[in-house]
């Protein structure tokens, strides 16, 4: 007993001083990245992310028409900074250039000659764009209206003086700013053992990689995780939760049951409302589209939603295959899941795709149907744009047919467990292989069609299959994963959002990753999320019970609505319409899916359960 407690009691001290480690590690990473970076960045003017305007390239730099704005992203922990750039004119008469940084007005002469332009940037607290506003102007034997050509943009930055602290101090706070997030996951992550040790190491690398790519690029690409604002909600949210779980027993035992459970109807009414965010923003203000530091945020909320449906459907379905497992050598047992999973997906399916012909009619009926025969996101050089979004109903759907049979083949001739976990890693294994090979030989504009392409995304519900399996095979382990608490999943959750939203970062390897991060981030909450029994209000337990109910309803028919409401109305123009329009969309969506709910889902259920018991 005496070893056993030692040997136990040298695990704890070795995780704690591996967290202390990467505690001073990721510290000193942080000193020596912010203290290395150069003094002077220089913005590559090609670059149509962060600049408007551009009418071609010379070999001389970039020719700009009437309005150019180049954003020149910045944070608060820098004093000053300036910008200094080579410019001159198209030649033949002058032109009258207005930069709106010093709101300087600067009338040039008919002369070529290379001007040195330096602006003084105002607060970091005012508009970060440059604005150039030039008259323009043809030369003979050129179509393009010419404004000002512009090469050799400069930013020349230096540290914040605070007070007039020494600048070594000064860089201390900033260095340590930098470094709060990751201190807070570690403290919050703690608990979390080896796991937690492992998603903080994880955590540190990308946090640290995008501060590298920053200190080299003047911040040209900023992150809400980089950002002052971003940082100080992140470390407050985290040190706040590390401050609760402290209140949770290390030995509490956790009593999970089969039937609706209000923890995963939590997860189910995020992953839905998610969505449901996501797409109305082709509703809101076109100018939105062009802030990617805001806008972006609200469209990949879409992605992060169907991945908290897979994470949530592999674990569901892995439960009742699992269950079924000394049986499903009879091929009888297959037919019965199918038929049981195909009527709870494809009669309220099936439905909407008729609706849909009445609030807002498909524009292709080719491609319309190839969507409602699943096959629209099978092509990835071509995806289906109308009823575009069924590819993850696709995806579903293929995971309901092909896991149970490749299942059935697989325990003829092996142990019934060994040929789950065998189905499971083949499962996954061609998945991911499949996105592996579409990476290499799909050309780079439309690579990132794999994402929505339903046969190599069928990796996603794996993982829920897998926290099935240790559930089953391995209750202790489970319930340790419940007495860690959210920490584990939501950090790493977070990591894959942020290889999923900063994609000029590292567009390729987040096409592999971020959404497998993201899953599997989504399923560590699970076992936590499981033991929820109240939300600490009966009617807010009720609205998200409703909301988790209808959920499947609403996925169906929200983006009709929103195509609906685009066709009689157009985009936001003013805060009132956006308004009206985000009201109308909710009050819409909700009453047709709880009709759709009431009317459909639910009579096909209760003959479902009659006809095809599980």
């Amino acid at each position: 007993m005496q070893l056993l407690n030692f040997f136990h009691d040298s695990k704890r001290h070795s995780t704690s001083f591996g967290f202390v480690c990467l505690v001073v590690a990721s510290w000193v990473a942080v000193w020596v990245l912010y203290s290395g970076q150069p003094s002077q960045i220089t913005i590559p003017l090609q670059k149509t992310s962060n600049i408007r305007g551009i009418v071609g390239v010379d070999s001389a730099g970039t020719w700009f028409g009437s309005q150019t704005q180049i954003n020149v992203q910045r944070y608060a922990d820098f004093g000053w900074r300036t910008i200094r750039w080579r410019w001159c004119q198209a030649p033949g008469m002058p032109l009258d250039v207005q930069m709106q940084l010093q709101q300087m007005r600067i009338t040039t002469h008919t002369d070529t000659h290379w001007r040195v332009v330096s602006l003084l940037m105002p607060p970091a607290s005012t508009a970060d764009t440059l604005q150039i506003t030039s008259n323009t102007l043809r030369v003979a034997g050129d179509e393009r209206d010419l404004g000002v050509l512009i090469s050799s943009l400069t930013i020349y930055h230096g540290v914040a003086s605070w007070h007039n602290l020494p600048e070594w101090l000064v860089l201390l706070g900033i260095v340590t700013g930098y470094w709060l997030p990751l201190g807070a996951a570690g403290i919050w992550l703690w608990r979390s053992r080896w796991l937690g040790l492992a998603i903080w190491g994880l955590l540190s690398l990308v946090y640290l990689v995008m501060l590298y790519q920053e200190t080299h690029t003047g911040f040209a690409n900023p992150s809400l995780w980089l950002d002052s604002r971003g940082r100080s909600v992140a470390v407050l949210a985290m040190l706040y939760f590390a401050w609760r779980q402290r209140q949770v027993q290390p030995n509490t035992v956790f009593v999970l049951g089969t039937g609706r459970r209000l923890g995963l109807d939590v997860m189910r009414a995020i992953a839905v409302l998610c969505v449901m965010v996501a797409h109305f923003t082709a509703l809101t203000f076109v100018e939105w589209s062009g802030d990617p530091f805001v806008f972006r945020w609200f469209v990949h909320l879409g992605s992060i939603g169907v991945d908290i449906f897979f994470a949530l459907s592999g674990y569901l379905i892995g439960g009742i295959l699992l269950r079924n497992l000394s049986r499903i050598n009879d091929f009888a047992v297959v037919i019965r899941f199918w038929m049981r999973r195909w009527l709870r997906t494809l009669p309220a399916a099936y439905v909407s795709a008729l609706v849909v012909w009445m609030i807002a009619a498909p524009t292709n009926l080719g491609e319309y149907i190839k969507s409602i025969l699943f096959v629209g996101s099978f092509n990835p050089l071509h995806q289906s744009v109308d009823l575009s979004f069924w590819w993850s109903l696709s995806t579903e759907e293929l995971f309901y047919f092909l896991f149970p049979l490749l299942l059935f083949l697989m325990i003829k001739n092996k142990p019934h467990l060994h040929a789950f976990i065998m189905t499971l890693i083949f499962f996954a294994g061609i998945a991911m292989l499949g996105r592996v090979i579409y990476q290499i030989v799909l050309p780079l504009e439309i690579v990132d069609n794999i994402n929505v392409t339903s046969y190599v995304r069928l990796d996603s519900m794996a993982w829920g299959i897998v926290l099935q399996l240790v559930r089953t095979q391995r209750p202790t382990w489970f319930g340790q994963l419940a007495q860690m608490g959210f920490a584990p999943g939501i950090v790493l959750f977070s990591v894959g959002v942020m290889l999923l939203v900063d994609q000029q970062r590292w567009f390729m390897p987040q096409l592999f990753w971020s959404h497998i991060v993201i899953t599997v981030g989504a399923v560590l909450v699970i076992p936590v999320i499981e033991s929820v029994t109240t939300l600490g209000n009966q009617s807010f337990n009720r609205l998200v019970s409703w909301i988790a109910l209808i959920s499947y309803s609403l996925y169906l028919y929200h983006v009709m609505m929103v195509i609906f409401l685009d066709r009689a109305f157009n985009a936001a123009t003013t805060w009132p319409i956006l308004g009206a329009l985000f009201g109308a969309y909710i009050a819409l969506t909700f009453g047709v899916a709880t009709l759709s709910y009431y009317f459909v889902e639910a009579p096909v259920l209760r003959w479902r359960n009659r006809a095809y018991p599980e």
